[in-house]
């Protein structure tokens, strides 16, 4: 019975990690199908680990919040960064980060208590499900904004040259080029609407987003306002460094990636080629010793 409690606990571990893996990479496949701005958000389907979560962390997310308060801003500005999937708040992720801790803490009890103390240890890991989510759909999100800022800058210096005052082009472009660059254009703009100034405005746009494209845009940007340059000239120069800035990051990524690729080649093949020695030399010794392998 132990055994078959053991196997069933194994196999749901490699099926929550298979899962898991399918949402760490879910950002990555829709990064380029974002909806329309002018178009009210379809809602995201939530994954059914996600409503169970919900539904576990409910008693608990008072605590969780109370627990999660020092940190408060810091999770604030991370959903922010991932670009409020699913429409996510504090309160969201603490409610959901305490179900899923009760949930993996559940499995981990169960497995210790099945003499798995390793595995247990390690499938408390799973309550950290939230925070990898996020941390992957920031990464997703910032890349896309780092390869679509040198279009979005030259449609809106084209835009600026045609007579439009910088504010309408920029709503102009960002309606017409919908993404997550566009997203954050749109929330610049809906704070000088209310009143914040443009510079303020724009700081928060920067403090937001950890790409390098945003932070030379926003600094760009207010360099000329303060010094008087023409804006449609200012904008067709940080075009050109973005496209420089640009081709140079997809060198540096390149190079990121090359080691990644051997070293998962190096996990993968390692382990089977061991097995494979260590197969010929338990068959050897069957048949007489090592030198069995070797015909002597």
């Amino acid at each position: 019975m132990v055994v078959y409690a053991m196997g069933a606990g194994g196999a749901l571990c490699v099926l929550l990690g298979v899962v898991g893996l399918a949402q760490l990479t879910a950002g990555e496949r829709v990064a380029t199908s974002a909806v329309p701005l002018a178009k009210k958000p379809e809602k995201e389907e939530k994954f059914v680990l996600d409503a169970i979560a919900d539904l576990l962390g409910s008693p608990f997310a008072r605590m969780a919040m109370e627990l999660l308060g020092p940190w408060r801003t810091k999770i604030r500005k991370r959903i922010d960064a991932a670009g409020r999937p699913g429409g996510m708040t504090v309160e969201t992720y603490a409610r959901r980060t305490a179900g899923y801790t009760v949930l993996f803490g559940l499995l981990a009890l169960g497995l210790i208590a099945n003499g798995q103390a390793l595995y247990g240890i390690l499938t408390l890991l799973g309550s950290l499900q939230t925070e990898l989510i996020l941390y992957s759909k920031r990464v997703a999100r910032q890349e896309a904004i780092q390869r679509s800022m040198p279009d979005f800058l030259d449609v809106l210096a084209v835009t600026v040259s045609a007579g439009l005052s910088f504010r309408l082009a920029l709503a102009r472009v960002a309606e017409s080029m919908p993404g997550p660059l566009a997203e954050e254009f749109m929330v610049a703009l809906r704070q000088m609407e209310l009143g914040t100034p443009r510079r303020e405005a724009f700081e928060d746009l920067r403090d937001r987003n950890s790409s390098e494209a945003v932070n030379l845009f926003v600094t760009a940007i207010l360099q000329a306002e303060e010094l008087g340059a023409p804006l449609g000239t200012a904008l067709v120069d940080i075009g050109g460094d973005m496209r420089r800035e640009a081709a140079q990051w997809a060198k540096r990524k390149a190079q990121r990636t090359t080691p990644k690729i051997t070293a998962i080649t190096m996990s993968m093949t390692l382990p089977a080629l061991m097995l494979v020695v260590l197969g010929a030399l338990f068959i050897g010794s069957d048949l007489g010793g090592a030198g069995g392998i070797l015909g002597g």
